[in-house]
């Protein structure tokens, strides 16, 4: 299972909520940092995460709120898109088994070195030692921080207009991290001199991804618990009711369905299990995105976390 979380920066930016009453729609006014607008965003999960979906979606159909979303400064959204990007890199190299090992060791290091000089901004401990860490030396979970790192970084990209697709698929494909890796600087480039090429989307649309990627992360986590089943699928069928014609996520009749137009009800549990780890992955990156939170790794899965 990939999971390559992302690391802490310095930054001193926050945002504040505001809670607002309304019918149908979340309505955010952007006093952020690019422009002012308002940006619906309704809000599936509003109560802690042990509530049942049930609940959840319940509360979601009748309550609104207004959240305040200011976005990160560019530099802050490109550092944590190299920082991953780095991390990505580091665990390819570990994976790659057929070039050969000194020049794999020796782009290890120039890698290490190169961001020991450019993102320590942005880097935390834990993933410089990652960096750091001799080839063939990772252990099981940097390995598997490397691999989510690149949802990361592939997450921050297309909200800076790297990745240019209207929207990221569900589960990936690869391609966005592929292009997240083929544009991120690395050695020995200053970070510094892409900045002027990234272009941070609009606060609606940054809204509107970090809203349907919620409900991504809502659905996968359905079904757990035998005894919610039925609240689980009531829950589940007044969610494609609500969103029916919004174009936030394909559904069927019965069920949300993925790129392939696989029934999430009717995917094996490994490949459920995946794309909800994918889910939680980009849902707290946007969640960074938008204000939440000091850093992709720390940001709260669901708003009111």
């Amino acid at each position: 299972m990939c999971s390559w979380i992302a690391a802490p920066h310095v930054a001193t930016a926050s945002c504040d909520t505001t809670i607002v009453r309304h019918d149908d729609e979340v309505t955010t006014g952007s006093s952020g940092l690019y422009d002012n607008r308002n940006v619906t965003i309704p809000v599936w999960h509003q109560g802690p995460v042990w509530q049942s979906c049930w609940a959840i979606v319940e509360r979601a159909l009748s309550t609104e709120e207004y959240l305040d979303i200011q976005p990160w400064p560019p530099i802050e959204l490109l550092g944590q898109l190299v920082v991953h990007a780095a991390l990505g890199r580091r665990g390819l190299l570990e994976e790659d088994t057929t070039g050969d090992v000194f020049e794999r060791e020796t782009d290890r290091f120039e890698l290490d070195a190169w961001a020991k000089m450019e993102l320590s901004n942005w880097i935390a401990a834990d993933d410089t030692a990652i960096l750091d860490t001799p080839l063939g030396s990772l252990g099981q979970e940097q390995g598997d921080r490397c691999r989510d790192a690149l949802i990361v970084s592939s997450t921050v990209a297309w909200a800076v207009n790297v990745v240019s697709r209207a929207t990221l698929p569900v589960p990936t494909d690869g391609q966005a991290e592929s292009e997240s890796l083929d544009w991120a600087p690395g050695p020995w480039t200053p970070v510094r001199n892409v900045i002027k090429s990234i272009r941070v989307r609009a606060d609606d649309v940054l809204a509107r991804e970090r809203e349907r990627w919620e409900l991504l992360a809502w659905r996968s986590a359905l079904f757990d618990d035998p005894e919610a089943i039925d609240l689980d699928r009531q829950a589940l069928g007044e969610a494609i009711v609500e969103v029916a014609g919004q174009s936030l996520v394909e559904t069927s009749v019965t069920d949300f369905i993925d790129a392939h137009g696989r029934s999430f009800g009717e995917m094996s549990p490994d490949d459920l299990t995946q794309i909800g780890h994918e889910a939680e992955l980009r849902l707290r990156t946007l969640n960074w995105i938008c204000g939440f939170g000091e850093s992709p790794q720390t940001a709260p899965l669901f708003l009111d976390d």
